[in-house]
């Protein structure tokens, strides 16, 4: 009924500007003889339900109708662009259409073709693809999509985790938490469980996993914990480092390369990188693996220094700009990884960015350690 209300106020003001379509209710179940228990009436609209029942609510007793009965084999399709050239479809309903249009034999390519222009632009054999793949994600997840609490953008980037993790992050979204707060958490967890090997336990100890801290070392049976040895310190460090490069991926991930809203974040990253240069070759190879990650690169070429001269040759200015920031990242994470003694303020910088942004928490005791530290002190 979205719109019905607007719609009947238009039509009483300027009149009925196009007619209703119909097929009658014998030549359609015959096509679609799954429906029939459905068919109440003896027709059925095509297309004009909205304004069907837009001039039902202004006490109209007819309303001019086009019989398109040899348009029954392509009802499916004549429904689904006429429902998406008005927007009125949500991102589950498009992608039952499309499946079932998939069922009748359509490629992905085709449906794009078939549907071509919607209210909100033109449709590419790309977008038909990520909308059926919505119909894979769990049940809690096309919930939360339905009802509006999860935006598609989020649920898209959900297919890449575990059924345990969609359930998780849906979970933590509908607790409070902003679904790109949820997704920074999982994904630095997943990234931290890949990077730290499991740590066996005794009989009757367990280790739980909370977001970006390593787990617990074991309990040791002494009124005084020992102070942490080189060996952890320098565990911690790995295990931060991999939960920093999480944090980044997520950036480059999200970040809006073509507005103004992350133009402050755009302009310190690259700032701090400019201001601390670094060998680049090996800030590009991380930055080309966080945009492969990420499905954000438009380019083949596989070789990092290949990559980004194509890039700087191309003309395409959001292109560039999300290079540049993703090697800016991957600078600052690579010189915080590699200083051994006190990080200075350009270090301790860059953490606050990725807490600002990422949601990025600080867990283990060596990091905390070095953002409690004096960074007033000589810098990198």
């Amino acid at each position: 009924m979205s719109g019905v209300v607007e719609l009947a106020a238009t039509i009483e003001t300027v009149g009925l500007l196009q007619s209703i379509a119909h097929i009658p209710a014998d030549i359609w179940i015959e096509h679609y003889p799954e429906t029939a228990e459905k068919i109440t009436a003896a027709n059925v609209i095509l297309f004009g339900e909205h304004r069907w029942r837009a001039v039902q609510s202004l006490g109209w007793e007819i309303i001019p109708s086009v019989l398109m009965d040899d348009k029954v084999a392509d009802a499916r399709l004549i429904t689904l662009i006429e429902n998406l050239r008005r927007a009125q479809l949500s991102p589950l309903e498009e992608a039952e259409h499309y499946e079932s249009l998939r069922s009748s034999g359509l490629s992905y390519e085709q449906i794009a073709q078939k549907v071509g222009e919607t209210a909100k632009g033109a449709v590419s054999k790309g977008t038909v693809w990520k909308r059926v793949q919505l119909l894979a994600l769990e049940p809690e997840v096309q919930g939360a999509l339905r009802d509006g609490t999860l935006a598609v953008s989020t649920a898209e980037k959900l297919q890449k985790m575990s059924a345990e993790d969609q359930r998780e992050a849906v979970a933590l979204v509908q607790g409070g938490m902003r679904p790109l707060e949820a997704q920074a958490q999982l994904l630095a967890r997943q990234r931290q469980d890949e990077a730290v090997p499991d740590v066996k336990l005794a009989e009757g100890e367990s280790a739980v996993s909370n977001g970006n801290a390593a787990p617990k070392p074991r309990t040791i049976a002494k009124k005084e914990q020992p102070k942490p040895s080189a060996d952890q310190y320098e565990q911690d460090r790995s295990t931060a480092a991999a939960a920093r490069d999480a944090a980044c991926q997520l950036l480059v991930e999200t970040v809006d390369v073509g507005g103004t809203a992350d133009s402050g974040l755009l302009l310190k990253a690259m700032t701090g990188a400019l201001l601390a240069p670094q060998q680049q070759s090996a800030a590009q190879q991380r930055a080309l693996v966080w945009l492969r990650r990420t499905e954000r690169h438009s380019l083949d070429e596989q070789n990092a220094g290949t990559y980004f001269n194509t890039v700087q040759d191309s003309g395409d200015g959001e292109l560039q700009r999300l290079a540049a920031f993703a090697i800016a990242l991957a600078a600052a994470e690579l010189r915080t990884a590699a200083r051994r003694h006190s990080w200075g303020s350009r270090e301790v910088g860059y953490l606050r960015l990725l807490q600002d942004h990422a949601q990025y928490a600080p867990e283990t005791a060596w990091e905390k350690k070095e953002l409690g530290s004096d960074t007033t002190g000589e810098n990198a």
